[in-house]
């Protein structure tokens, strides 16, 4: 058994974690407490999980009362340290008050100092080492300084994370049968039990994309399903062409791979994660605007006739199904709603004037470049004045179910995995979500490469059939943006 004394940084982060020590003890000091009361006042996320972690100590203490009422309790009753424990329900483990003395308050420059200071002075009643758990680096340092032991918040830390598509050996798929033409899938019995290279180590096979190398080191794209079925993926379509602009087509194989997820309307749930210029944003809000728009032609145009003999009994029954009776008779139409953290580079530049969609164009400006370089200018304006496109505050999805709708989160990896939880599950009815990120550029305090949401996203989410997770590596975007992310 250990002790665990938390940080308020990690309740901040997730409340809940009280739950996640399973049969150890939890230390909470008064001074983690005082943070917790000066952070509850507010709207932001933190203020909400500042009140949510209250009420769960609340809920928690609500017996320690008759154990200090009842002064004939022996000491033999307690804990081994001496502390009354109050048993956490779900688990094996007790949480631990620890109050300081009013008369004679311990020092400290800092809350981490008083906080670290009040285990010193308790810490001859402890008969078991204490680990201090924060996501604070410099509060870790002093923690290991001071004599204490220190880890990181670990519950909701990906157990792996996908770098690059894994390579997988010819030899266990039928390549005869593959490239026969008869089918567009294939089996491959038995693949989902053996394992494959993933950059220099070898891990379990998984459904999902992986390149083949056959031929004299002829590389080929392919899918594995849940059933075992492999297939080839040469070359995906077109995305956003007109006869004003000449669309978009993947560059490479992971963007093959990442279009491929895209377009599959059975994988609600894609994650696309690399560093700058890979072509993550761009090829998400393509895909967006090449179905939508698809969807929408096909909507306003039997809404308009009546007739339906174009439509094979599929699509109409898709349509149909799209089309809820809003007050003026009209189908209700494909959406794409796009949002980003608020997170700037740099120093913040104050308030900023106008409603919502004022206040949040120059955050959302790297999206719309990427809309003026799909569509041009002026068709990309009236995506956005129609309402096709919307611009989504991230501080207002709580509470919402979004039906109908495409929706991406750009920069994701400055989100905390419960701010990810809560976007994912305002999915409603035909609601697709993108993620979009790269875990090696966050900036967010207590955020990491492994405790992110998108990199969290992708880790729990990735192997569920309704999604998918396409790691991209190749910068395309340009040989200048190419080199600067290879040697700065």
């Amino acid at each position: 058994m250990k002790t665990f004394c938390l940080d308020t940084n990690v309740l901040i982060h997730d409340p809940r974690a009280l739950f996640a020590f399973e049969e150890n003890d939890i230390v909470i000091t008064e001074y983690v407490l005082l943070e917790l009361d000066k952070l509850k006042e507010g709207a932001e996320e933190k203020n909400h999980n500042a009140r949510i972690a209250s009420r769960l100590i609340r809920q928690i203490s609500t017996g320690l009362s008759e154990q200090i009422i009842d002064t004939q309790k022996s000491q033999a009753d307690l804990q081994p340290h001496g502390f009354p424990g109050l048993p956490i329900p779900g688990t094996e483990g007790r949480l631990i008050l620890l109050m300081d003395n009013p008369d004679d308050r311990v020092k400290g420059e800092t809350r981490d100092d008083q906080i670290l200071g009040l285990l010193h002075r308790h810490r001859s009643r402890f008969k078991i080492p204490i680990i201090v758990v924060t996501k604070d680096t410099l509060m870790g340092i002093k923690a290991i300084g001071r004599g204490f032991g220190h880890q990181d918040y670990r519950r909701d830390q990906a157990q792996t994370q996908l770098q690059q598509i894994s390579v997988l050996d010819a030899r266990l798929i039928p390549m005869e049968s593959l490239f026969s033409g008869e089918t567009k899938a294939v089996k491959a019995p038995g693949i989902l039990s053996k394992s494959c290279r993933s950059g220099d180590s070898e891990t379990p096979i998984i459904p999902g994309y992986y390149i083949v190398v056959w031929e004299e080191g002829k590389e080929l794209l392919i899918h594995l399903d849940h059933d075992e079925q492999v297939r080839v993926i040469f070359q995906t379509p077109n995305l956003c062409r007109t006869k004003n602009t000449r669309g978009i087509r993947a560059k490479n194989l992971e963007q093959n791979a990442a279009v491929d997820a895209l377009l599959n309307p059975l994988k609600s749930l894609v994650c696309l994660l690399g560093p700058a210029g890979t072509g993550k944003t761009l090829l998400a809000i393509a895909a967006a605007l090449d179905q939508v728009r698809k969807a929408n032609r096909k909507i306003q145009a039997e809404t308009a006739s009546g007739e339906e003999d174009e439509l094979t009994r599929k699509e109409r029954k898709q349509l149909r199904h799209k089309m809820r009776p809003p007050e003026n008779g009209a189908a209700e139409r494909m959406q794409i709603l796009i949002a980003r953290p608020m997170v700037s580079m740099g120093k913040e530049m104050g308030f900023l004037p106008g409603d919502v969609e004022e206040k949040m164009r120059p955050w959302i400006q790297p999206i719309i470049d990427n809309l003026k370089l799909l569509l041009g200018a002026e068709q990309a304006d009236s995506l956005l004045e129609d309402g096709t496109i919307e611009l989504q505050p991230l501080q207002f999805i709580r509470g919402r179910s979004i039906n109908n709708a495409w929706l991406i989160i750009d920069e994701a990896q400055n989100c905390t995995p419960l701010e990810i939880k809560t976007i994912i599950t305002r999915a409603g009815k035909d609601c697709r979500v993108f993620l979009t990120g790269d875990p090696a550029q966050i900036d967010v305090p207590w955020l990491d490469r492994l405790s992110n949401g998108l990199t969290y996203a992708a880790d729990r989410m990735g192997k569920e059939s309704l999604a998918a997770v396409v790691p991209l590596v190749k910068c395309e975007r340009s040989q200048l943006a190419a080199r600067a992310a290879e040697l700065l």
